[in-house]
């Protein structure tokens, strides 16, 4: 099957057939071999299940080819797959070498047929699968080239992907020990010749062919798949390291710290996400599925690559901080309290679109003014969560011209950052409004907001901190009507579903004493309530029935009190 206008032919295949079609390398800047052995023992004992069962096709998922320059089919994803296919076909080929005259014949079929063919103009044997400068070597050497070969098993382990190849190749050889230990010696080569016809033609791949690697970036953002967003941040690399061409010393370099940088954070997908809040903030709004072709259309030289280059690992330290503002080690002239508006933002509100900004301050307002710019983003942002945002496609676009502005140094000031964005931001009105009818389902946000509303009740200064260098583990989230109430309520069910986890009905406890009341009747919560050093949560007890009518009320009175905290 073939989509005409786009080019991209679509198939479904044995991953050892795509071994057999035709010659495939993994561009030279692509990512090296990283399958750990949790990932090959869980292949081959899928394999192994699917060989035993009465289903004997297993799938593996797509597998993406894209043309390079010289017309040749380079592996835009699926390079772990097919590599510990080869291995392990390698390893059945290893054993059956050293047989009967038979099974040395099938030994070399398999050799030629999917690890390795001979190139009459070099007069060598080359890989059909080859792999990336660092690993090609080694994974020709250790695994691929015949067991008389004098060459084999001579490559050294000099990186980690020599290790996990290593790895790789050592699980494989004892699996078809596995394999063959439960038959008779005549039968053993029978079950081996088996496996390798159910890796040709059972072991199934959607095999996707695209013509450039642009459109491979886009088709995986339309495929939206996890697995697959390395392989989109692979392609703007190797787009980037093609544009720098004879610099590309000075490139590599810098995305390699990059790259280090961001995988400290225990984040999933964080260098994609990242270089389009980098590529946001110097250039505005741009969505996923755009962010190659923006950048095909900005850098177009060599100059032009080595500058993004070394902007990328620039803004990597600060992104990367983001994820933990108390302690990061730079950031010298940044306060506690400044630190605690950025952890606020990221860790406990977990915003993303606000992500460029927050980079373009950090890297071009004066510390001041970045302090009331945190302060200024976590007003928008609780009133955005309150009241609504007038959806996603608003915020990112808003945020991201901001974002812009700022490094442009079009914007020095929070005061001229909430002058452009008081269009969009909820005003005071609408704040109150959502406010009185929020309804609060995680429980990190309604413990923030209700710290914070106490904090002000009692006159602290900064009550919009919540409390967030303080030990939050101290107080415990309380539903008055509980979730799940006992027969002494005698609530019916549209009340509780409509009211359990409205803000109005929730407050804060000692841990001891929440535990104690469970979902006891209001009568008797009440006297624990009164007992509470908190005033939220001594007001409750002034109520002598708990129902819509006074979470309604209190919700009113919380409104009023959340204008002095969230602040424009």
């Amino acid at each position: 099957m073939a989509n005409g206008g786009l080019g991209i032919a679509i198939g479904e295949a044995g991953i050892g057939s795509v071994l057999t079609k035709y010659p495939l390398r993994v561009p030279l800047n692509q990512r090296s071999y990283a399958w750990g052995e949790s990932h090959v023992n869980t292949l081959l004992t899928d394999f192994s299940n699917a060989l035993t069962g009465e289903n004997k096709t297993y799938f593996l998922g797509t597998i993406v080819l894209t043309h390079s320059g010289d017309s040749k089919w380079e592996v835009a994803d699926g390079q772990q797959r097919l590599a510990t296919t080869a291995i392990l076909i390698s390893a059945i080929r290893d054993h059956l070498f050293f047989g009967s005259p038979n099974e040395k014949e099938a030994a070399n079929k398999y050799t030629s047929n999917f690890l390795l063919e001979f190139d009459e103009l070099s007069g060598e044997h080359v890989p059909k699968l080859r792999l990336n400068t660092e690993d090609n070597d080694f994974f020709v050497k250790n695994a691929l080239l015949s067991p008389d070969h004098a060459e084999k098993g001579t490559a050294k382990v000099v990186t980690e992907s020599h290790t996990r190849l290593a790895q790789a190749i050592t699980i494989c050889r004892a699996h078809v020990g596995k394999i063959i230990a439960q038959f008779a010696k005549p039968d053993q080569a029978k079950r081996l010749y088996e496996w390798v016809q159910f890796l040709r033609e059972s072991a199934v791949i959607i095999e996707i062919r695209v013509p450039d690697h642009f459109n491979a970036y886009t088709l995986f953002e339309t495929l939206n798949d996890r697995g697959l967003r390395a392989s989109q941040a692979d392609i703007l690399k190797n787009y980037l390291f093609g544009k720098a061409q004879d610099r590309l010393g000075e490139v590599a370099p810098k995305w390699a710290t990059m790259a280090s940088v961001l995988e400290s954070v225990d984040v999933d997908d964080l260098l994609l996400t990242y270089l389009r809040h980098y590529w946001i903030s110097y250039n505005g709004p741009t969505v996923e599925k755009e962010l190659a072709e923006r950048i095909r259309e900005k850098v177009t030289g060599r100059q032009q690559a080595v500058d993004m280059g070394i902007a990328l690992a620039a803004n990597a330290t600060d992104y990367a901080a983001l994820f933990a503002p108390l302690e990061h080690t730079g950031w010298k002239e940044y306060d506690k309290r400044t630190r605690a508006y950025l952890y606020l933002l990221m860790r406990v509100l977990q915003l993303e679109q606000i992500r460029p900004l927050l980079l373009a301050v950090i890297r071009h307002f004066h510390h001041s003014e970045a302090t009331k710019a945190f302060k200024l983003f976590l007003s928008w942002s609780v009133r955005f969560l309150i009241a609504g945002g007038g959806g996603a496609g608003a915020l990112d676009r808003h945020y991201g011209l901001r974002a812009k502005e700022v490094t442009e140094g079009a914007v020095k000031t929070a005061a001229v950052l909430s002058e452009r964005m008081k269009t969009i931001v909820r005003t005071d009105a609408e704040f109150v409004e959502g406010m009185r009818r929020a309804r609060v389902t995680k429980k990190h946000l309604a413990r923030y907001y209700l710290r914070a509303l106490e904090l002000s009740k009692v006159g602290e200064p900064d009550a919009d901190l919540g409390g967030v260098l303080e030990d939050t583990a101290a107080l415990n989230l309380e539903h008055v009507i509980p979730l799940a109430p006992s027969e002494k309520w005698e609530l019916p069910d549209e009340i509780v579903q409509g009211y359990s986890k409205r803000l109005g009905n929730m407050t804060l406890l000692d841990p001891a004493a929440n535990v104690d009341i469970g979902n006891k009747a209001f009568t008797e919560k009440v006297l624990v309530y009164k007992a509470s050093p908190l005033l939220i949560t001594q007001e409750i007890a002034k109520s002598s029935q708990w129902g819509p009518d006074e979470i309604d009320a209190r919700q009113a009175v919380m409104a009023a009190t959340a204008l002095d905290v969230w602040k424009l």
